[in-house]
């Protein structure tokens, strides 16, 4: 399945913006995981739905801002690494 941007290149507002949304992205994550592991040992009990989800989500969305942001261009396909 192709991606609708296919590869096109984004301007340095876009690529700027991906590099601050990375910025971001790396403080919220690692502050999420010191506060886990500052209360105790992350298990299912204490970990809701949106915690979960952001900690699975984060190193996609973190792979597909990278790329934008050091190549220039938007990814080719969904999995950004392709």
């Amino acid at each position: 399945m192709e991606a609708p941007w296919n590869g096109e290149k984004v301007n340095l507002f876009i690529r700027s913006l991906a590099i601050i949304f990375i910025i971001c992205a790396l403080i919220a994550f690692s502050s999420l995981l010191f506060a886990l592991f500052e209360s105790g040992a992350p298990t299912l009990n204490n970990l809701d739905f949106r915690s979960v989800f952001g900690m699975l989500s984060a190193p996609y969305c973190f792979l597909l801002f990278l790329k934008v942001a050091v190549t220039g261009h938007a990814p080719k396909s969904w999995i950004p690494w392709k």
